[in-house]
């Protein structure tokens, strides 16, 4: 049976500290930043960028604290977070002025006075410098009433959050080559386009090596000041224990950037010190971590052979790794911690899987990565377990014993399902079998892809309920936002449901709408990715990311050796449950018109209680094995992933479609009508491709063999399923083979992701009115997992409604 090892005193310590320690906003990034785009108005583009970064690694301070073994901070408090002014920043200037942020109700940081202080002197110059209101005047025009209707999701103008992010490195490159090869090979290009000449289009080539060559020179001068820092206090201690242990961290940062990695040690730390490096360039927003075993276990299997390292000291440092990626924290508008909410930053580490050749890809890293969840029981980072047909029943075994602790860690991963989807996109096998998970649920070629999952510009979603709404609406949102002017017609006029006749004129309409507004988002992202491709450009990821130094391109004007851009939607469930209840209702056993039907739903089901009752309680349900329901499963999915699919972007590449709603289907319900499957205004939408909330009753094998109706293989972004379980229906080794058998079912079947809550209802309800005895109740939201008292009381309630299942 697996077991958990010990935790050591160091590891304690620093995790009582990270639990105790309210996050707090650090202004040192802000600070360098905004003096050096002030100091330097002349610089664009990719060159203004690079030098931006090797400033902040000459001018950051580089603290280290005590019984730190793995170092790198963005800032100098413990638990600190940075900002990124030249991104987006009015929604800032707004809490900050309205005095918010040190005491909103989710995700609240501490502030000091004085940078309060020096914000409101210096932040409006970010207001209109930001890539947020430079891009809003590059959207297509008629977008801001098109974006406000309910169905689109690309961000409030001038204030969208995420302009780049969602994209992992290739960590192989940083631990085994080291930047100075990669500075040196990119000195070796300037030198011969000076002596050649440079002629046409080999400018940008050329400026894009120069931009090389000064981040690699710069992240090799920030470890440097790290190392000088720990001889330093190396100098001072009066332990002899913590002076050796130091000088021996100095030894690993003096050699580690420059060199390739000699040690587990020496690549822990160049990992770690490179992803901080990375959200320091590109806003650390699902900057994830890729295939931490397979970049690890290599140099772990050499010193445990040569003697340099145990077991339990490899252990410890993944444990201290891991809580100094816990530490790092980004700030939300207030408004979008309501889809991230429990201070996460969606830094996703990959775990398992197969090698190029389709072998089991596992290792003894893989066991210390579960090890480091089910003991440590944080809630980020978050891990994705890829899940293939010769998978160990060892990893099986560890990985749902840590499910139990550890809150819906890890997520499951299906490689037979995912790798041919990869394939659909155009990536050879070998290449696809190298896939990792970004941000929350979404696949990308580790170390070699741009996949922009989230979509270039924001979070990107499509509300596709609200898009059915406008279908039986003549393309009118019936809802309309509190203080919005009366709803007008933004989609196609598509008719009204007491005008169609037959359940054929209603699917065309929402066909028609959806094939609409997936026009516009695409268009969107398009054009937020032509602005962000010059302004914002990602040197310090294009200096190991396969295809960028090859081509002399940055890695978002297409420089990757493969390119694609995602997209999700929302309420998949929804829209099949309603598209049935329709057919069912008005069409197949005509129990009600078309017009009691629509005026029910117009009405929010107010004064249609028998109508609600039947809808609700009689008829059939996606998620329940209905053949009729859970075929309107297939045609909205398929509507959707069509209409993506076959959008293509600015980088020669496709899109992606992704069906993974965070929390957004929490907040989208607050803000959807009523819908045809009984649902009210301000009740939440479906969770990923689940069924509604405890509709399906007919255990957890019939709701899975209702999921896999739909060809998750045209979901090259990803899908996200939730299903929460009693405890005591898996108590035992009989209780983990009986998960372990359910979980294989659905993925032999065509299933994709899987993510598990492994708690009760009751436990859930307790926490939410005693919380002071559940803090550290980890659970699974949706792409991450969260502190269950730190979340949002909308968030907690629709945890609770999840149906919990039994074995």
């Amino acid at each position: 049976m697996y077991k958990l090892s010990p935790i050591t005193d160091r590891v304690k310590t620093i995790r009582k500290k990270y639990r105790e320690t309210k996050p707090k906003i650090d202004i040192n990034r802000y600070r360098l930043v905004t003096e050096f785009y002030m100091q330097n108005p002349q610089l664009t583009g990719i060159l203004k960028r690079a030098q931006n970064l090797k400033n902040l690694f000459e001018q950051m301070p580089t603290p280290v604290f005590d019984d730190e073994v793995i170092v790198g901070f963005q800032g100098t408090a413990y638990r600190c977070c940075a900002l990124y002014p030249e991104t987006s920043f009015k929604w800032f200037m707004e809490e900050l002025r309205a005095g918010i942020i040190p005491t909103r109700k989710n995700d609240p940081y501490v502030l000091d006075p004085e940078d309060t202080k020096y914000l409101l002197e210096t932040g409006d110059y970010w207001v209109k410098n930001c890539m947020s209101a430079i891009v809003d005047e590059y959207m297509p025009r008629g977008y801001k009433d098109i974006a406000n209707n309910g169905v689109l999701y690309f961000g409030k103008q001038d204030n969208c959050q995420s302009p780049v992010g969602h994209f992992v490195a290739n960590f192989w490159t940083a631990t085994q080559k080291g930047f100075r090869a990669i500075h040196d090979e990119a000195e070796q290009k300037i030198h011969e386009f000076e002596q050649e000449g440079i002629f046409g289009e080999s400018i940008y080539q050329y400026n894009f090596y120069r931009a090389i060559s000064i981040v690699s020179e710069g992240i090799i001068i920030w470890s440097k000041r790290y190392a000088k820092e720990c001889e330093r206090l190396a100098g001072v201690t009066a332990d002899p224990d913590r002076k050796k242990e130091l000088l021996e961290m100095a030894d690993t940062l003096n050699w580690i950037m420059e060199h390739p990695c000699r040690s587990f040690h020496d690549a822990v730390q160049c990992i770690y010190l490179y992803q901080l490096a990375l959200c320091l360039d590109g806003q650390q927003h699902g900057i994830s971590f890729g295939r931490i075993d397979q970049y690890l276990g290599s140099y772990y299997e050499k010193d445990l052979a040569a003697g340099t390292i145990t077991p339990e000291r490899a252990q410890e440092l993944m444990d201290l790794f891991y809580l100094k990626v816990a530490e790092c924290n980004k700030i939300w508008s207030d408004a979008a911690t309501a889809s991230n909410p429990g201070y996460t930053s969606g830094q996703l580490m990959t775990l398992g899987g197969v090698n190029k050749d389709g072998s089991d890809a596992s290792n003894p890293v893989s066991y210390m990565m579960l090890q480091c969840c089910g003991r440590l029981l944080l809630h980020t980072p978050p891990q994705a377990l890829r899940i293939h047909q010769n998978t160990p029943d060892e990893l099986w075994e560890a990985a749902i014993m840590t499910n139990k602790l550890a809150g819906g860690v890890p997520s499951y991963e299906y490689d037979e399902t995912i790798i041919p989807a990869l394939m659909k996109r155009g990536i050879p096998l070998e290449d696809a079998r190298n896939y990792c998970l970004i941000g929350c649920v979404e696949p990308q070629i580790c170390g070699s892809e741009w996949a922009q999952p989230g979509g270039t510009g924001t979070e990107s979603y499509i509300n596709i309920v609200t898009a059915l709404l406008q279908a039986i609406n003549n393309g009118v949102n019936p809802f309309a936002f509190p203080g919005a002017p009366e709803p007008t017609r933004t989609g196609p006029a598509t008719g009204y449901l007491y005008e169609m006749e037959n359940i054929d004129q209603v699917l065309a309409a929402v066909k028609e709408q959806i094939d609409f507004y997936c026009k516009w988002q695409c268009s969107c992202i398009n054009a937020w990715e032509s602005m962000s491709s010059f302004h914002t450009p990602l040197p310090m990821l294009s200096a190991t990311v396969t295809g960028c130094m090859e081509k002399g391109k940055d890695i978002q004007s297409g420089g990757a050796k493969y390119n694609s851009t995602g997209n999700s939607c929302v309420g998949l469930g929804n829209v099949a449950d309603s598209l049935n209840l329709i057919d069912y209702i008005c069409f197949r056993e005509k129990l009600a018109t078309t017009k009691d039907l629509y005026e029910a739903i117009m009405h929010n089901w107010e004064g249609y209680e028998d109508l609600h009752q039947m809808v609700i309680g009689k008829a059939p349900h996606y998620g329940n094995a209905d053949e009729n329901a859970d075929k309107y499963l297939s045609f909205a999915a398929s509507t959707y992933a069509n209409a993506i699919n076959r959008a293509t972007g600015p980088r020669g590449n496709h899109f992606s479609a992704g069906c993974y709603p965070v929390t957004l289907n929490v907040v989208f319900g607050m803000f959807t009508g009523a819908t045809p499957d009984g649902r009210k205004v301000g009740e939440p939408l479906s969770d990923g491709i689940s069924p509604l909330q405890g509709q399906d009753k007919g255990g957890p094998v019939t709701t899975i063999n209702s999921i896999l109706k739909f060809d998750q293989t045209l979901y090259g972004n990803g899908t996200l399923c939730n299903m929460k379980f009693h405890p005591t229906s898996l108590n035992g080794a009989d209780g983990i083979k009986k998960l372990q058998s359910v979980m294989q079912s659905y993925f032999e079947g065509g299933g994709m992701e899987l993510q598990l809550n492994i708690v009760s209802g009751d436990t859930l309800r307790a926490a939410q009115k005693h919380p002071e005895d559940y803090q550290d109740l980890v659970v699974r939201v949706a792409g991450f997992s969260a502190y269950f008292v730190e979340v949002f009381k909308e968030c907690q309630d629709d945890l609770i409604l999840r149906t919990e299942m039994n074995m």
